[in-house]
């Protein structure tokens, strides 16, 4: 628990501050996303920017993917050890080996650095992103099979790219020949470095006006009331253990090997500790590990959708959460284990398991799981030159398009299209358009999928349907990869009765057959001109009994599409006037036979 500082601050000077230092993280994490490189930074968001104080303690993050922001404290601490505490200004470390890091997957790159004011240290920028490339097998650095983490890609322990604001050559000459795009991985890493810059003269200009004290105590003081009102909402909970348990479908591998993801919530007073105890060991899984930081940071946010969302995500209400999660487990692996899965396949298990074990231990604040994460990524060379390397384009994309949505809670529907649970409604959805300029695949279809939103009283996210097609032209190298694929073999669960929702799927409809292939989440393939991936995106789980949701919204759903009459009737048990289903503005609920149905299905 933090120390009482007994200090006063003026409120008018702390929301100032508070809302400046909010202001100048944001400002750093939108100057990269209007500018980067990188497609999946500069078209999907997927970055993001935090501000920590001397004792790498979160001050403030921005609306950034959480597995950026919560996972900041881990790597920032790792990294201040490995300099033994001696960086300085000027410094910006560059790091993604989460085997010493324990930060995230390889495509996301840590900048670390150091805020003095006048020879003083005041704070850290923890900056993640995800990048054009990271070497390893595969264009992209995002590898389903690779056998361990130095196949998946390029592993960079904590090192200085910058040393007191110029360029380590060494560094520099290392990483960029070890990757397939180096003009765009340093047009980036200047990029960060300059929003780090003119995040840390905004904040020299804020201290300039209120002092060194002043911005500390504010600080303090935030920092101490967040982690109060989260005591006090923690305290509400009844006192117990409480279990969940979330599967993936496979480990990458092994394709019929299931993952289980398995935690105890013990709640004791005002804090509580998310035991991982009884998940499996990493040796002989792949892909589907998750670095310590990782596992806090979907843990944290189970805590923060469930919680009161005025208190602000700093270290103040992470203070009373608590992580026990074994070293060598799938939530804590050791070198030299793969983890590219772990932002989002096996995020979302971690995610979902502390999600269920929160709605047992606060019932009426439950809620069904976003639908997890599935957008098949894909990556390639095109026999293109690039006038400005000289070279042939490479390029990897993951659009987030065919995303789903949220689950339901009591009183709401899931939100439609706000993507995986992983996500947490923040990732920006890549324009159609600019996905179609900078990569051979076209999208023929997009759109909301009939059946497999999340049944209940309140009703999960629709789900998605999506088409897109191959359109390289020869000469190309193009693979797709469903690594970021979850949901095929089960679907997610929802809350308080509510069914689990329906699975997702995948298939390629190839020229001149047929019939479309199965294929498969965790898997990776070439693919070729006319060929079609389609995929079914699974909708978000639903809340309560399927039989007490008004049917005059199924009537809406029925009449828009989204739920057939034949699953009406079976799943919510909805009769409609045979009578008016001529045409679908007029379709009316034949209320007294919906009664009849619901009464007997009840009784069964």
């Amino acid at each position: 628990m933090m120390q009482n500082i007994n200090m006063e601050v003026d409120p008018i000077t702390l929301s100032v501050v508070w809302n400046k230092l909010l202001t100048i993280t944001r400002d750093m994490g939108e100057r990269v996303y209007h500018s980067a490189q990188s497609l999946i930074m500069g078209l999907a968001r997927d970055l993001g920017p935090v501000i920590l104080d001397e004792n790498c303690r979160i001050i403030t993050q921005a609306e950034f993917l959480p597995c950026h922001c919560l996972v900041a404290e881990t790597p920032a601490r790792n990294i201040v050890d490995k300099f033994n505490g001696k960086l300085d200004p000027g410094d910006v470390v560059l790091a993604n080996d989460s085997h010493i890091i324990q930060s995230g997957h390889l495509p996301d790159w840590t900048y670390f650095a150091p805020i003095y004011y006048e020879d003083e240290l005041l704070f850290y920028v923890h900056f993640r992103g995800h990048q054009m490339d990271t070497g390893g097998a595969l264009s992209g650095g995002y590898f389903p099979r690779a056998y361990d983490c130095i196949a998946e890609g390029l592993n960079i322990p904590p090192v200085k790219l910058f040393k007191r604001g110029k360029v380590n050559e060494e560094v520099r000459e290392i990483i960029l020949n070890n990757v397939r795009t180096p003009e765009g991985i340093w047009a980036d890493a200047k990029l960060i470095r300059g929003s780090i810059i003119r995040g840390s003269e905004a904040i020299t200009d804020l201290v300039d006006k209120y002092d060194l004290d002043t911005i500390r105590a504010c600080c303090r003081e935030i920092m101490e009331r967040d982690e109060k009102s989260m005591r006090a909402q923690i305290h509400e909970i009844p006192d117990g253990t409480y279990t969940g348990e979330a599967t993936c479908d496979r480990d990458g591998t092994v394709m019929d090997r299931p993952i289980s993801v398995k935690v105890k919530l013990t709640v004791k007073g005002d804090a509580m500790t998310f035991d991982f105890s009884e998940c499996p060991s990493c040796k002989g899984i792949d892909f589907v590990n998750s670095p310590l930081g990782n596992t806090y940071t979907y843990a944290y946010m189970a805590v923060f959708l469930t919680m009161d969302p005025s208190i602000p995500h700093n270290h103040g209400s992470m203070e009373a959460i608590h992580v026990i999660a074994p070293e060598g487990s799938i939530v804590n692996p050791t070198r030299p284990a793969t983890y590219g899965a772990c932002a989002c396949s096996i995020g979302c298990e971690i995610y979902e398991a502390c999600l269920e074990a929160l709605g047992k231990a606060i019932p009426e604040r439950a809620m069904g799981c976003f639908n997890r994460h599935f957008s098949t990524d894909f990556s390639g060379r095109l026999p293109i030159t690039d006038p400005r390397t000289g070279r042939d384009l490479e390029y990897f994309m993951a659009p987030f398009i065919e995303e789903s949505g949220s689950g339901a809670a009591k009183g709401y529907d899931g939100w439609d299209g706000v993507c995986g649970s992983v996500l947490c409604g923040v990732i920006a959805r890549g324009s159609v358009e600019e996905n179609e300029t900078f990569t051979p695949i076209r999208f023929n279809v997009v759109s909301l999928h009939q059946d497999i939103e999340g049944a209940g009283e309140f009703i999960g996210a629709h789900g998605t349907y999506c088409e897109r097609e191959c359109v390289a032209p020869p000469g190309s190298k193009t693979i797709l990869m469903s690594g970021d694929c979850d949901g095929q073999v089960a679907g997610v669960k929802g809350a308080a009765g509510a069914p689990m929702s329906p699975h997702s799927d995948l298939f390629i409809q190839r020229p001149g057959k047929p019939d479309r292939d199965q294929w498969y989440t965790f898997d990776m393939c070439e693919t070729f001109p006319g060929e079609i991936l389609i995929s079914h995106a699974a909708g978000g789980g639903g809340w309560g009994n399927p039989l007490d949701r008004d049917p005059e919204k199924i009537r809406n759903d029925v009449r828009d599409e989204l739920i057939s009459l034949e699953r009406a009737e079976a799943i919510y048990g909805v009769i409609f006037d045979p009578t008016s289903l001529g045409h679908p503005e007029r379709i009316k609920v034949d209320h007294e036979a919906t009664e009849a149905l619901r009464k007997a299905k009840r009784n069964i």
